[in-house]
């Protein structure tokens, strides 16, 4: 029996492409005299492409773009820092999260959000969810000292639930971070696969989702 659900963030909870789009649209805009000879339309396609949906650090990205737009009084630090301190004030949630978040909490499941990335970044965007008044628990890779797809990160979300792994539900959008690591740790697992096709190297997930009010509809 399902008594805890988690959830990964980005692409899941954090609708992390809008929220990017938005950061770099105000980024672009403060730096233009930098960029005079780049329009925006380029700036945004070199900047995702070279992000590959997060999953490339930052600093490599903007280092880059540096680099191939030989960018003059301006460093790939500075952009670097902007990024970190910026991005959460465009974090923008999936439609009917909160209200997803207080039905299952009314209902009397425990909630929990695990995700990899830096600790003070990812409270950041969590916060500007309003997300921590809404689940029991937050694990963040960089202060855990793990990451998914490791199952112990998975067994430690679990335990701070007070739940063993095979009473706990995992939502995710990545099919080897997410639903395969917490696979690996006995729970269930629900793919929020967001437009995105599944790897037909791996056995499915238990749920395949396409927007986050279904969840409650297989529960």
């Amino acid at each position: 029996m399902i008594r805890g659900i988690l959830f990964d963030l980005d692409e899941t909870l954090l609708d992390r492409s809008a929220s990017l789009k938005r950061f770099l649209q105000d980024q672009y805009a403060r730096y233009r005299p930098y960029f005079q000879a780049i329009p925006y339309r380029q700036f945004e396609a070199r900047f995702l492409e070279l992000d590959e949906r997060g999953y490339v650090h930052k600093s490599v990205v903007y280092s880059q773009l540096i680099a191939e737009w030989s960018v003059k009084g301006l460093t790939s630090d500075q952009l670097l820092h902007d990024y970190r301190i910026g991005f959460a004030k465009h974090s923008t949630a999936f439609p009917d999260l909160h209200e997803l978040l207080t039905n299952l909490r009314a209902n009397n499941y425990k909630l929990g959000i695990v995700t990899n990335g830096e600790t003070l970044f990812q409270q950041q965007n969590i916060e500007a969810l309003g997300l921590p008044r809404l689940v029991d628990t937050i694990l963040i890779s960089e202060h855990e000292q793990l990451r998914k797809p490791d199952p112990a990160i998975f067994y430690r979300a679990a335990q701070r639930l007070g739940l063993s792994p095979k009473e706990c539900l995992f939502v995710g959008d990545h099919p080897s971070n997410d639903i395969a690591g917490a696979r690996n740790a006995g729970m269930s697992t629900a793919w929020f696969s967001n437009g995105i096709s599944w790897p037909e190297n791996l056995p499915p997930a238990d749920l395949n989702i396409q927007q986050l009010r279904e969840l409650q509809h297989h529960l």
